[in-house]
């Protein structure tokens, strides 16, 4: 009986457990404070300032201020430090030029230690740490038959093999000892050393006749309307009426053709270096579009000219490359950049526009044409900044600029050149011309500086050998060229070489004539 009991008392009990729930353990809750303090502790800011931390850290880095007057030490041990120091950096030396061929390192003998560069800076970390290790820390591979050990020696030649040596780190060594001589014999004599200065001798040039530059080809057509010079390399553009354009090797004996482009049915009027000499733009008097050559790529792309531009006649491009200049048919002067050839503004004359050229900054712009007056433009503002009279021209047909910005040179239709000064020019209303040359008498059709600004050459395709040059400042003209044996025929494009060296004549007669100006460099 007693078992019976006690089996239905443990049914009893398990009924009774599956209904009702047991109570969960409790987690312990997060005490925002230490047990050994009742009251909670108080988050610190994180901007807070607390003066014993900056003491403790301007410790650490900058080290204690009391420290450096205990570790003064005597005038003998500073002496004795110094030394110790000057064999260190010598034994620094040694090692760098250990580093490389042992038959290339001159003995101790030879080496004079007062000629000799030391080292500014060494960090000793520089002469452990290997290329493995370098590669470990940034976890990369290079090839294993790298014949540096250490890793700045490995960044140093991969610097000079991709960069080069840069001039700031190249060390020029001068000789004291002739140095100090010629002090003495400065100071013991009053000689003054000048510096030589050649100056382009007036009345006679030394010119030479050279191969044509076209000689190879002759295919550009009968007028050569386009002669250019690459502003950095010595290669020469021809572009005639034929629709070809051609690059030329300029060597002066062979000119090597580099390329020839032909546009088909369109007559090249103009053709220009743009971008630094990675583009030509080549424009056309009887169509509305022009053709962008570009000489990395090899690929010409034709481009629409802007709303209202009929034709690519006659353009100047900005000293600074960036703005187009084309003159209109009814006085406008469209201005587009060079980059989109897009249109950015319109300028207006009174008369129709014949000639135009930048000043050297790029910030101003003369126009002149068929009538007295030269317009000179602001180019930021869009707006005529002034208004000077052409002494005795009717019309003009050319207007140019000399480099240095000194000179103003305009050319009229009845074969007068009027040389100003640019700020007479560009300040008065009536300016007095420096030097009025009448050795033309048809009209000035081209008129080019020199880079150096010291020849001016003048040219018109009305007549037969229709060519000067100018002497600049005496305004003298070259009696010796062109001679009576010259045979330029009509003169039709002009222009110089960046170095001066070379002096480019295209005409009427399909050639392209190539001159060597000796006084000047190479190119």
């Amino acid at each position: 009986m007693n078992e019976i009991t006690t089996k239905k008392n443990k049914m009893k009990t398990q009924k009774s457990g599956v209904g009702e729930k047991l109570p969960k353990k409790r987690r312990p809750t997060k005490t925002l404070y230490d047990k050994k303090f009742t009251a909670p502790l108080k988050k610190k800011r994180k901007n807070e300032y607390d003066p014993k931390e900056e003491a403790r850290l301007e410790r650490i880095v900058f080290g204690d201020p009391s420290d450096i007057l205990n570790n003064l030490s005597s005038s003998k041990d500073f002496i004795e430090s110094s030394k110790s120091d000057s064999i260190n950096a010598n034994e620094i030396i040694s090692i760098d030029d250990n580093v490389s061929d042992d038959s290339d390192v001159p003995s101790d003998d030879n080496i004079d230690t007062n000629s000799q560069n030391k080292t500014a800076w060494v960090d000793e970390d520089d002469e452990q740490y290997s290329v493995q290790a370098a590669t470990k820390a940034q976890n990369r591979r290079l090839p294993a038959d790298i014949p540096e050990k250490l890793y700045k020696d490995f960044l140093h030649n991969k610097y000079t093999k991709l960069v080069g040596t840069p001039k700031w780190a190249e060390l020029k060594k001068t000789d004291k000892k002739t140095d100090e001589l010629d002090d003495e014999i400065l100071k013991h004599s009053c000689h003054l050393e000048k510096l030589k200065l050649k100056n382009l001798p007036k009345s006679i040039i030394d010119i030479k006749a050279m191969t044509p530059i076209n000689k190879e080809t002759h295919i550009e057509g009968p007028v050569i309307s386009s002669l250019e010079f690459h502003p950095s390399s010595t290669v020469a553009l021809v572009a005639g009426t034929s629709g070809t354009l051609s690059l030329f090797q300029i060597d002066g004996i062979e000119n090597n053709k580099l390329h020839s482009m032909e546009y088909k049915k369109f007559p090249i009027s103009v053709a220009k270096f743009l971008k630094n000499g990675t583009e030509v733009l080549v424009g056309s008097q009887y169509y509305p579009h022009c053709h962008s050559y570009n000489l990395l790529s090899g690929k010409t792309y034709r481009i629409p000219l802007p709303h209202g531009v009929t034709n690519m006649q006659n353009f100047e491009v900005s000293p600074d490359g960036e703005i187009i200049a084309l003159p209109g048919r009814l006085g406008e002067i469209y201005l587009l950049t060079s980059s989109s050839k897009e249109l950015i503004g319109t300028l207006k004359m009174n008369g129709r526009c014949r000639a135009v050229c930048f000043t050297p900054d790029s910030k101003t712009l003369i126009t002149h044409g068929d009538s007295c007056e030269m317009y000179i433009w602001d180019i930021n503002s869009r707006s005529c900044i002034h208004r000077a009279v052409d002494d005795g021209c009717l019309s003009c047909a050319s207007i140019s600029m000399s480099p240095s910005g000194q000179f103003v040179a305009t050319g009229s239709k009845q074969g007068v050149v009027n040389l100003y000064d640019s700020k007479t020019v560009l300040q008065n209303r009536n300016p007095v011309p420096l030097k009025i040359l009448l050795n033309l008498v048809t009209s000035i059709t081209s008129l080019k500086f020199n880079s150096y600004s010291e020849i001016l050459a003048m040219a018109s395709d009305k007549k037969y050998n229709a060519f000067k040059m100018v002497h600049l400042p005496s305004f003298t003209v070259f009696s010796n060229f062109p001679t009576f044996q010259t045979t330029i025929s009509m003169p039709e494009a002009i222009d110089f070489s960046p170095g001066s060296g070379y002096l480019g004549i295209s005409n009427r007669s399909g050639s392209a004539f190539l001159y060597r100006l000796k006084h000047y460099g190479n190119y």
